[in-house]
């Protein structure tokens, strides 16, 4: 058992502004600590994308990195239809405040760029606002960027994967806007070509940025990449645990805390009203009243328009999706709980933020005569670990979201397949070993069935007739940073010779204490029974001494074990 100090790194804090053609940098004091610490490493040429995936029944091969260029190429014969992220027009631009209007009629016809395989249509992350202004424009509040590590291994029973397969313009140091699949995506593998070394960034909203500082960086690249993000932002649902409404906004971060204007707070307390809400009720009746009314709104016209957007759409409960979004935005914000709005070329929708639970999409329906699909036809689309357990109004139930309508560019079959209920079909972070999640509504670890370092969950019996291995942490990075990376080696023997190709857990316990071990992601076993992985540290846990753990789950062969 090896001791590390998570400290805070670039992921969190303040943002501090150095000399004019600096970046910012932002960072978290702590005078008690020495500041030569080694940063984590970030960017590098890329360690190379494996061939497949696995998604539930399917297997995902690797986007292939010799496809023609689009139509930026010299060659010109890609795909005109294809967008170059950095050059500007259809769903390449990234949006930096979003200005509400009152044309609350139907949409005509939607167009969306599939870039994610398994695809999460509609629900692409481009462009996200955390911030409402008094003239009611959204913003990002904390626009510095903080570089992310690349690399890591992941857990297939909390994680899903998914490929990234985009176009990208590039000029050295131009941070150009990426899509995401979710609020925490890793980027665990990637290649560029032509071939050059690639940084990747977010800022306070988690909008997702991709540069390189390579002189000879100049020209249009298809860049594909492996990533990877929380199941339970797919699927989302109330934490475990009972809470109030004002306990969401005491369990928050402080810069997840976000402040509605004093312009709109008698606005928002008549929603309140009429919705009946308050600070002192159950968070479940409180969550379930506000998403079913907002999924409740039709397209149409505002009745006794005012002027003012917000009361306009809550009074007349119209609109499309990004007014929708919109009025939730500030409705929950205001009532305490952490909301932010997110769109894309075609649709618009809201992340919720809950204690135990971190971010959550959720989705409030749109209207739209047409959606127009472009490059999802040989693709799987994204299947969560659990239906949305939310108040579902026949106003909602319709919508292209749900894949109805008049939708093209999707082949009957991925429809089909998108609609299995999960007694149907598995969920794509099924990877075929059993994990994946099930319909009963936890996309969590479940951990009944394998073995951990936190004494208050069940632990397996160990079978007499099976070797149990001994787990040896042989290195670790004394100091990590939190949204950073800890670099873990270590060794597998049983029967006193080295177990290849087994399954390793990698934990971290605050030290001296029995509970509250975090799980960082899995490893595997080289033929000489060594690990070597680089595991992301979560951006939000405490700053203390963690003692590094490792676990191996019981199975045919072997006994689950523990480290010493």
């Amino acid at each position: 058992m090896l001791a590390v100090c998570v400290t805070a790194g670039a992921a969190v804090g303040i943002a501090l502004a150095g000399p004019p053609g600096t970046r910012p940098v932002p960072h978290e004091p702590l005078p008690e600590l020495a500041g030569d610490h080694a940063q984590p490493t970030i960017g590098g040429s890329g360690s190379g994308n494996p061939a497949a995936i696995a998604a539930g029944d399917k297997l995902l091969p690797k986007p292939p990195l010799d496809r023609h260029l689009g139509s930026a190429d010299a060659a010109g014969s890609g795909s005109p239809h294809e967008p170059v992220l950095g050059a500007g027009g259809f769903a390449a631009d990234r949006d930096t405040q979003m200005k509400p209007d009152e044309q609350t009629g139907a949409d005509d016809t939607l167009h969306y760029q599939s870039v994610f395989n398994p695809d999460v249509l509609p629900f692409k992350r481009m462009s996200t606002f955390d911030r409402v202004g008094d003239d009611q424009t959204l913003h990002v509040a904390q626009t510095a960027l903080v570089e992310l590590p690349v690399g890591g291994t992941t857990d297939p029973r909390t994680r899903d994967r998914f490929w990234g397969d985009v176009l990208v313009q590039l000029t050295p140091g131009r941070d150009v806007a990426l899509p995401s699949v979710a609020p925490d995506m890793r980027i665990l593998s990637y290649e560029v070509k032509p071939k050059l070394a690639l940084r990747f960034s977010k800022d306070g909203a988690d909008n997702f940025y991709v540069r390189s500082d390579e002189a000879s960086a100049h020209g249009t690249y298809r860049l594909v990449f492996l990533a990877d993000a929380d199941a339970g932002y797919f699927a989302p649902s109330l934490p475990r645990t009972k809470y109030l409404v004002r306990d969401v906004a005491a369990h928050a971060p402080p810069e997840l805390r976000i402040p509605v204007p004093a312009t709109l707070a008698a606005d928002t307390r008549l929603t309140f009203q009429q919705l009946g809400l308050d600070r002192d009720m159950d968070l479940g009746i409180a969550f379930n009243a506000l998403v079913g009314y907002f999924r409740g709104f039709q397209a149409g016209d505002i009745r006794n328009n005012t002027g003012d957007t917000y009361r306009d759409l809550c009074d007349s409960k119209v609109g499309v999706c990004r007014h929708r979004s919109f009025a939730f935005m500030i409705t929950a914000n205001a009532l305490g709980i952490p909301t932010r709005l997110v769109e894309n070329e075609a649709h618009a929708f809201v992340e919720v933020w809950f204690p135990e639970r971190g971010w959550q999409r959720i989705d409030l329906g749109g209207s739209a005569l047409h959606m127009d699909v472009e490059g999802a036809s040989d693709k799987t689309l994204h299947r969560p670990r659990a239906e949305d357990p939310f108040t579902k109004p026949p106003e909602y139930k319709q919508s292209y979201t749900q894949l109805e309508g008049d939708i093209h560019g999707l082949t009957q079959q991925q429809i089909a397949d998108k609609r299995k209920g999960l007694d149907q079909s598995p969920p794509s972070g099924a990877v075929g070993d059993g994990s994946g999640g099930s319909s009963s509504g936890s996309a969590g670890p479940d951990y009944t069935d394998r073995i951990s370092p936190d004494q208050t969950l069940p632990a397996v019996t160990q079978d007499p007739k099976k070797p149990t291995p001994s787990l040896v942490v042989t290195l670790a990075d004394a100091t990590a940073y939190r949204g950073g990376s800890l670099h873990v080696q270590g060794s597998v023997r049983a029967t006193g010779k080295p177990l290849a190709d087994h399954g390793v857990s990698v934990w971290i316990r605050p030290s001296g204490r029995r509970d509250e071990s975090i799980l960082l992601g899995t490893a595997t076993t080289g033929a000489n029974g060594i690990f070597d992985a680089d595991l992301a540290i979560p951006p939000h846990i405490s700053l203390e001494t963690y003692d590094v753990i490792l676990s191996s789950n019981d199975d045919a062969q072997y006994n689950a074990a523990l480290s010493e």
